[in-house]
């Protein structure tokens, strides 16, 4: 599944999406987050469909170690 913000979208509508909310945006980056389940390569088709899209200020989003394991 694929979301802005908490909003569910299909993958032909959030590069669309996402460049009509970046022209309001003095701050261009698009921070893209992946839960642990999600397959390596989706997270890389979906960074290819961003620079597709000339949106080349990414930014991943990860956990630490602690974080994932419960903070211990």
């Amino acid at each position: 599944k694929l979301y802005i913000n908490t909003i569910e979208m299909s993958e032909g509508e959030l590069i669309g999406r996402l460049l009509q909310l970046l022209e309001e945006k003095s701050d261009k980056t698009v921070y893209l987050k992946g839960d642990r389940d999600a397959p390596y390569g989706a997270i890389m088709k979906m960074m290819d469909a961003l620079r597709g899209a000339k949106i080349e200020t990414d930014a991943l989003i990860t956990e630490t170690k602690s974080a994932v394991q419960g903070g211990n």
